[in-house]
């Protein structure tokens, strides 16, 4: 799927979970590739929640992030792990 969707990423930083808004530039069945000004780490476990359908929300693992400098700067690809509720309904 090639279609742009606003969403955000839910981020535990220090105990406390923060919800960042992101654009999904593509997906597929194993994952997407988002932008935006994301603080993301390889390995580090995130939800990704799209705005049209915020009462659901994928879970998923970093596998990559853009260098600064580069043409992916800003960017991160995803790889899904499970779909969920969201963790946080005051985040929704």
């Amino acid at each position: 799927m090639t279609a742009r969707r606003a969403a955000s990423v839910v981020v535990n930083l220090a105990s406390r979970q923060k919800r960042v808004p992101c654009l999904v530039l593509d997906s597929s069945k194993e994952g997407f590739r988002l932008r935006g000004n994301l603080s993301l780490r390889r390995g580090e476990m995130i939800e990704l929640i799209f705005d049209e359908d915020r009462s659901f929300a994928e879970c998923c693992n970093v596998v990559w992030v853009g260098k600064a400098g580069s043409k992916h700067e800003g960017e991160a690809g995803l790889e899904s792990v499970r779909s969920a509720p969201p963790a946080v309904a005051s985040l929704v």
